[in-house]
């Protein structure tokens, strides 16, 4: 069942869903994100609610208990949450990387499903438009200045002067300039990375298809090759955002070092 442009037609109903209280232009701009995000919120309360549903302790036998024998959703979904728990602890560290975890770990998630999205067969991945790259930018950019503020207060502006009071001006400069890039930096490298995969995974399958060869595996390994910078991309934002909330932190910490 395939629409216009060989889209599948529930992927054409967003499209004109968006027409009907937009116009066309803004239409083609605008549909994917929508349906990316809404088929992720979705999935996300279909597989939460099912899985809280049954996460009672008093309730799970030892064998629910334990961990999956075999790979599935339960063991993949775990094996994430351990790469983002033993991340998170070694950048932010012992003290603070659980109180971290539901921002820096919630938006690992969202990226990757986002990411993941474009697999599904007329899907493109939320994170393909630059509004909501530059939005995840932008909210950790918030958090991380807000965890500086909280911890150290007034120090956090202080420690954008640098430690020579002649130099002050230009240090300002230079810590304004390089603070502000990095939501910038957040947003276009999850952005290039993910639109730059899809763009090779479609160019070449074009080209595949108008020389004559569907029989070569080259889209096979494209898109496992995709599934990787899926993942990665994900694991990179996160990442890079707890070291942003790191050096908050460690502003409140040397601070304190000099009283």
């Amino acid at each position: 069942m395939a629409g216009h442009g060989g889209q599948v037609q529930v992927v054409n109903w967003y499209q004109t869903v968006v027409e009907a209280i937009t116009d066309s232009h803004t239409a083609a701009r605008w549909w994917p994100l929508m349906a990316s995000v809404f088929v992720l919120v979705l999935l996300v309360i279909v597989g939460f609610g099912a899985g809280l549903w049954r996460m009672d302790p008093e309730k799970m036998s030892d064998e629910e208990l334990l961990p999956p024998s075999r790979f599935g959703i339960r063991a993949f979904v775990e094996l994430l949450w351990s790469v983002v728990s033993s991340t998170l602890l070694v950048v932010i560290g012992e003290k603070y990387w659980a109180r971290f975890a539901p921002l820096l770990g919630g938006t690992f998630f969202f990226i990757i499903l986002c990411n993941l999205s474009g697999v599904v067969p007329g899907f493109s991945p939320a994170t393909e438009q630059m509004n909501l790259t530059f939005a995840m930018g932008i909210i950790i950019f918030l958090s991380f200045n807000y965890i500086g503020l909280k911890y150290a207060g007034i120090n956090y502006l202080k420690h954008l002067l640098g430690p020579v009071w002649v130099l002050a001006p230009l240090m300002l400069v230079i810590e304004v300039i390089g603070t502000c890039a990095r939501p910038l930096s957040l947003g276009l490298r999850l952005f290039g990375n993910i639109s730059g995969d899809h763009l090779v995974f479609s160019v070449f399958a074009t080209l595949q298809k108008n020389i004559g060869m569907p029989w070569f595996p080259l889209p096979i390994a494209l898109l496992v090759f995709g599934l990787l910078v899926a993942c990665l991309q994900a694991f990179i934002f996160m990442t890079l955002s707890a070291v942003y909330v790191k050096l908050a932190l460690d502003t409140a910490h040397h601070n304190e070092g000099h009283h």
